[in-house]
């Protein structure tokens, strides 16, 4: 089982099921903590091969989005919760729509932060980037270089720093696996976003979101009345860190509202 933590703090209150970002762990969510258990029950997760969740057994070659999935509601349904909110960051984004498109009935709504639509240009070309430099660069260069690219404003260099903080816990074959199944996630995605789920759905966008703003601006015109998009000033990517007031304030607005 992957690990987790969880803050119950309300004993009646709904449940927030946050999911992060590949090279990141749970820790990632630490500026929505505080805000959120005010209204929330959280539960917090590591995906396979990130955080403490690094067993062999969590990560198999036959691995997908719909066997993260499954792992996600694995945890939940160990701790009887029998729906949530699903709160996704980067690839988490991926994972907690996947989580709905397998459960819609567990979900009150989704999340979706710096969400990942679909591969631009500049994204196949990193990802191709990595897995043709695996044998030669070390990989504490590669992250350093992906957390540049994903990441280059200077002006965010807590996010930055945040990244390879995390990064530090995920291991070597874990990580380039999850880049595998990225760079062929395209045709997965397209079906993903079509979807109509009928659940409540906010995507969560930093401004200088230079990678996923603009396809994400894309789904959400061709999408229904039920997804909606709010654009953090004053962010990138990881705009719950960058700007962190801002971000709490527009996601709990739209949560206590599910």
């Amino acid at each position: 089982m992957l690990n987790y933590k969880t803050y119950e703090n309300i004993p009646d209150a709904k449940w927030v099921v946050m999911i992060h970002g590949a090279g990141g762990n749970m820790e990632v969510w630490f500026k929505q903590i505080s805000a959120y258990s005010r209204h929330f029950n959280i539960l917090l997760v590591d995906l396979a091969c990130h955080g403490d969740s690094n067993q062999k057994e969590v990560f198999s070659e036959s691995f997908d989005f719909d066997m993260a999935a499954r792992q996600v509601l694995e945890v939940v349904d160990h701790l009887g919760i029998e729906k949530a909110h699903f709160v996704g960051l980067s690839l988490g984004s991926i994972i907690a729509h996947a989580v709905v498109k397998a459960a819609p009935e567990r979900a009150y709504s989704m999340v979706l932060v710096g969400a990942v639509t679909c591969l631009s240009l500049m994204t196949k070309f990193l990802l191709n980037f990595v897995r043709c430099c695996r044998f030669i660069l070390p990989f504490a260069l590669i992250k350093r270089l992906l957390a540049d690219s994903i990441i280059p404003q200077q002006k965010y260099a807590e996010s930055k720093s945040l990244f390879l903080r995390c990064a530090q816990k995920v291991t070597y074959d874990g990580f380039m696996q999850w880049m595998s199944l990225l760079s062929i996630a395209d045709s997965y995605l397209k079906r993903l976003v079509k979807e109509d789920l009928n659940t409540p759905t906010l995507y969560v966008m930093g401004e200088d979101d230079h990678l996923f703003l603009s396809n994400v601006r894309s789904v959400v015109a061709n999408s229904g009345d039920n997804v909606s998009l709010s654009v953090i000033k004053k962010a990138g990517h990881v705009c719950n860190v960058d700007n962190k007031d801002e971000f709490n304030r527009v996601s709990l607005g739209f949560l206590t509202q599910c």
